[in-house]
């Protein structure tokens, strides 16, 4: 029976092609406005959360507070507080100091940070040539240096630089650093590199050798450092940080040590980023109330259009259940094709508008379910009330209708 009101659809359907085209286009134009805002929304989320991951988004900051205690790190206590908490790439004081690359071409004011070698195992620096600094590095101060793209290309006219020394001067004096690696630019490399007349280049040394070049006591490195971490173990982390840096430092229950997180920034701006998608989406999804009022009225042409033939299966006995079917197998059949057009619309548009603007490509398999349904709903829905008119329609008025 209901294999009989769907045949029945689709000869209605393919006898008006034109009127059926037409009802589908609005329920075309909705779905695929709501399909790419609500993808380009997830690409631009996932983007963002991957930017905020490489500025710090998965790390977290630990510090003693000069005001309750005049201790900092060391080396020893750096290596001791790492393996001491689980679940984490390691930690980086990261100082930095400004001083000069002195070079064949130029010398170039440049600013030097002190890292180990924990930010390439987090994945927050991309390798173009060479390596990175290695545990080696730090543990036995060697004179080497990471530096960045715009930085080989000011200093040396081109990238593959690995091999070449330089100079650094500080107000010690000056070292010479073999270079290792060229790592990727950065937002920052960038912004200094073409700062006016004067560029700033970007260097990365072990921090052990930069406590070297300028003359820091080893045993009072830094008075903070930073703990890089995937973002699923930062709770656990931050349960576990200030007791085994009180421990280490023999701070306990002095409330010396302070512990700050990029969870809150992050989460904040996934929030802000789902508020704008979920705005955008709703303004778009008119286009979907529109396009079911269309749906009603072009069903309520047909039914007006179809009185005589409608009094006619009446009067051999199709019963009032059976009529309301057809016609909102009818809606729903249209509603449907129209979906998955528009679905197939929506992904094409969003694909390419995610690979112009960089935003990452990502299709939520239950989303497009749930925008075939919600297409169908509609259908349904606008679909009732020409529905109910045309199983309500008194057979022999309706035989009289030219």
């Amino acid at each position: 029976m209901y294999l009989e009101y769907i045949k029945s659809a689709l000869s209605s359907i393919r006898n008006n092609k034109g009127r059926s085209f037409l009802t589908m286009l609005g329920i075309i134009i909705g779905i695929s406005s709501v399909l790419t805002v609500l993808i380009i929304g997830d690409g631009m989320k996932e983007t963002v959360n991957g930017e905020m991951d490489s500025i710090g988004a998965t790390t977290v900051s630990v510090s003693l507070d000069a005001t309750k205690t005049e201790k900092t790190f060391s080396k020893q206590q750096f290596d001791e507080i790492e393996a001491g908490i689980s679940g984490i790439y390691g930690i980086s004081p990261g100082i930095q100091y400004w001083g000069y690359f002195i070079t064949p071409r130029k010398t170039f004011d440049a600013m030097i940070s002190g890292e180990s070698q924990v930010q390439e195992l987090a994945g927050t620096v991309t390798m173009v040539h060479g390596r990175y600094i290695t545990k080696t590095d730090v543990d036995d101060s060697k004179k080497v240096i990471v530096v960045s793209q715009a930085a080989a290309k000011a200093m040396f006219g081109y990238e593959e630089v690995v091999g070449r020394t330089i100079e650094i001067d500080s107000y010690n004096g000056t070292n010479e650093l073999l270079i290792i690696g060229v790592r990727k630019d950065n937002a920052m490399d960038t912004a200094y590199a073409s700062y006016l007349d004067e560029p700033t280049l970007m260097g990365t040394i072990p921090y052990t050798t930069l406590c070297d070049v300028y003359q820091i006591d080893p045993n009072s490195v830094s008075s903070s450092f930073s703990i890089y971490l995937d973002s699923e173990n930062k709770d656990q982390v931050l349960a576990k940080t200030r007791s085994v840096v009180e421990n280490v430092m023999g701070l306990r229950g002095e409330n010396a040590v302070k512990v700050s997180s990029g969870y809150g920034f992050d989460a904040t701006t996934d929030s802000i980023m789902t508020i704008i998608t979920s705005v955008i989406a709703i303004i778009a999804a008119i286009s979907l109330l529109v396009g079911g009022i269309g749906v009603m009225n072009i069903m309520t042409v047909s039914v007006t259009e179809r009185t005589r033939e409608i009094g006619i299966r009446k009067s051999l006995g199709a019963r009032t259940n059976s009529i309301l079917t057809q016609f909102l197998a009818e809606a729903a059949i249209l509603t449907f094709l129209g979906g998955v057009i528009g679905i197939l619309f929506g992904v094409s548009i969003s694909y390419l508008i995610c690979k112009v603007v960089g935003f990452s490509f990502i299709v939520n398999p239950m989303l497009v379910l749930a925008v075939v349904m919600v297409s169908t709903a509609i259908g349904l829905f606008f679909g009732i009330y020409p529905a109910k008119r045309a199983a309500r329609l008194d057979p022999i008025e309706a035989l009289r209708t030219e």
